[in-house]
């Protein structure tokens, strides 16, 4: 199910944190303890083990145009509903569009998890029960264009972060290399007050 493995991207997910850790030259962990079954209970699914780590290890902040969609995100401040309000404004768009991807909690939809430039949305694929098991899609709505990913969420961003050439949509990101990561300021004003840098409409 899984990509073939390479030294720049390890298999367990302690073991990608420490990589993507490595890549962000993140030294102190940002100790973040959301609740996870209330999210599950507001959100309506469980959450990768990666993306789990990866909130709790890394603050809000982005590596260059790749954008983790952050609980902890000054706007959402941890609180799940906010954060379910977050992801269901970016599924608005896609699921308005006939015969493309569905954007929901059932086998066989989406659920994002980030964005690239506010552009492309970083999304999970609900492949079953398991949610360590999901794959990704790169989903482009403004061309109504996807490409799927075997893989999960760390996975995807240390083989665009490494250049592996596994996820063809984003290839044209290693332009730009490298992508560092810069951490959101704790009280990060977006540069338009009404846009936060995933590009959502900030209330």
């Amino acid at each position: 199910m899984n990509p073939e493995r390479s030294a720049d991207r390890p298999s367990q997910p302690i073991e990608q944190l420490g990589r993507l850790s490595e890549l962000a030259n993140l030294t102190e962990s940002a100790n973040f303890t959301p609740n996870w079954q209330q999210f599950k209970q507001v959100c309506g699914h469980p959450f990768p083990t990666d993306f789990q780590l990866y909130v709790q290890h890394f603050p809000p902040g982005a590596f260059g145009f790749l954008t983790v969609i952050h609980p902890y995100e000054p706007w959402l401040a941890g609180d799940p509903y906010r954060y379910l309000e977050e992801i269901n404004f970016r599924s608005e768009p896609g699921n308005d569009i006939p015969n493309y991807y569905r954007w929901g909690t059932q086998p066989g939809e989406l659920i994002t998890w980030g964005t690239v430039n506010g552009e492309s949305e970083l999304c999970w694929r609900i492949t079953g029960s398991d949610p360590d098991r999901w794959t990704c899609v790169v989903a482009d709505v403004r061309d109504e264009s996807g490409e799927e990913y075997p893989g999960g969420m760390t996975e995807l961003l240390l083989d665009v972060l490494c250049a592996t050439g596994r996820v063809k949509s984003l290839s044209y990101l290693d332009e730009i290399r490298p992508m560092l990561f810069e951490a959101f300021d704790a009280d990060f004003p977006p540069a338009d007050p009404k846009t936060s840098p995933s590009g959502r409409v900030a209330h």
